[in-house]
């Protein structure tokens, strides 16, 4: 069981709905400290020391949500208000405890002040937030919020691969590049999703700053909104995008070539990372996912004929090909070569942990402009 775990099964007195926002944070903040603890078992084949720098990055996400939730939504509680302010703030700092006690029990030689650095960017990025004015904002200082808001947690899992001194300057920049990047996106993505929250909220993001027109010259957000779909700023998210992407891809790729790690050593971290992911932080089982049939699907399909394995590989990758050109028969092939029972499990695992993050964020623009234009078309 987790440090996070533990702290909220010991607030016996927690209300539902706050332990089920506390566990969704977990579930997207331990994302990240799958990242981290891969990278770390990968080198280091120290399954502790992996797990308490993973931790780190997934409570600080909690602790970081919390806080943000107990200033953005405050003004929404009404009565509550006091209370609810208490409750946020008080978990937030319990599971920060957490942080602490990690920090506590690396080993002498790890180096967490690069760390805290990042940390603490992380802090000075949100008490910057309601210094950032649309109207005034280029589209470069826009995009440095992004970063500032987003992009900055990659850093701060990076940070912590490093101070396990087995990487090169290179290799982390490679693995910068992968992280901040990915984060980039996502927020972009995440931001154009809750652009009708951000209006009326008045939080000025990148797709507004984009937008030519005068947002007060709209009777309405809706009105606002479908204003800024029919402009040029999809394309302008979507060049955006796909210059960072690109660039993820170029980083993964050198990153690949430079790691000599066989592919059963790969395979083996990444079922180690998420194992971790899911049986010590994800509060959703991976049987709610991944149905039993779902499971006995995937296993029958990879331990079959190397044809249906193919198939099987051809299916998920068709699923991301648009962000990244992928070798199918090499995958194939590979997956063919590696122990059946690693693969399966693996297999199935990574089904939860996407079903995972489809359940918490949109990952490419055309979901969240598909899910904006379904909001503003009238019903028929």
């Amino acid at each position: 069981m987790s440090r996070l775990s533990d702290a909220l099964s010991s607030e016996a007195d927690l209300p539902p709905a706050l332990r089920t926002k506390a566990d969704a944070y977990a579930d997207q903040g331990g994302l990240l400290g799958a990242f981290t603890y891969f990278f770390t078992v990968l080198e280091t084949d120290d399954d502790a020391l992996a797990e308490t720098l993973g931790s780190i990055p997934t409570d600080l996400f909690v602790t970081s949500a919390l806080h943000d939730d107990a200033i953005d939504q405050a003004d929404e509680w009404d009565t509550d208000r006091k209370r609810r302010l208490n409750e946020h703030v008080s978990l937030g700092d319990i599971v920060y405890t957490n942080v602490v006690e990690a920090v506590s029990e690396v080993p002498d030689d790890v180096d967490l002040r690069p760390v805290l650095e990042t940390a603490r960017d992380i802090g000075a990025g949100q008490l910057a937030e309601e210094e950032f004015d649309a109207a005034t904002a280029s589209d470069d200082d826009a995009i440095a919020r992004v970063e500032a808001r987003g992009s900055v947690w990659g850093d701060l899992a990076v940070r912590l691969v490093a101070t396990t001194g087995r990487y090169s300057d290179a290799q982390l920049e490679h693995l910068r590049t992968i992280a901040t990047d990915g984060l980039f996106v996502l927020t972009v993505i995440d931001d154009l999703a809750d652009l009708p929250e951000d209006v009326e909220n008045g939080v000025a993001t990148l797709p507004l700053v984009c937008f030519d027109g005068d947002p007060d010259e709209y009777a309405s957000t809706e009105a606002l909104v479908e204003a800024v779909l029919a402009s040029d700023v999809p394309d302008r998210l979507e060049a955006l995008v796909a210059r960072r992407r690109a660039e993820i891809d170029a980083a993964a790729t050198a990153l690949a070539d430079s790691l000599e790690r066989s592919n059963e050593a790969l395979l083996a971290a990444a079922a180690r990372a998420l194992t971790w992911y899911c049986e010590s932080i994800c509060s959703v089982p991976v049987a709610e996912t991944v149905s039993p049939a779902e499971q006995r699907e995937i296993r029958e399909r990879l331990t079959g004929d190397e044809r249906s394995t193919r198939r099987y590989v051809d299916e998920r990758v068709s699923e991301y090909q648009r962000q990244a050109p992928v070798d199918t028969a090499e995958v194939a092939a590979t997956v063919t070569e590696l122990p059946d029972e690693p693969v399966v499990r693996t297999a199935t695992r990574l089904r939860h942990l996407e079903s995972i993050v489809d359940g918490v964020m949109h990952t490419t623009l055309e979901d969240a402009l598909a899910e904006l234009r379904s909001a503003t078309t009238p019903a028929p």
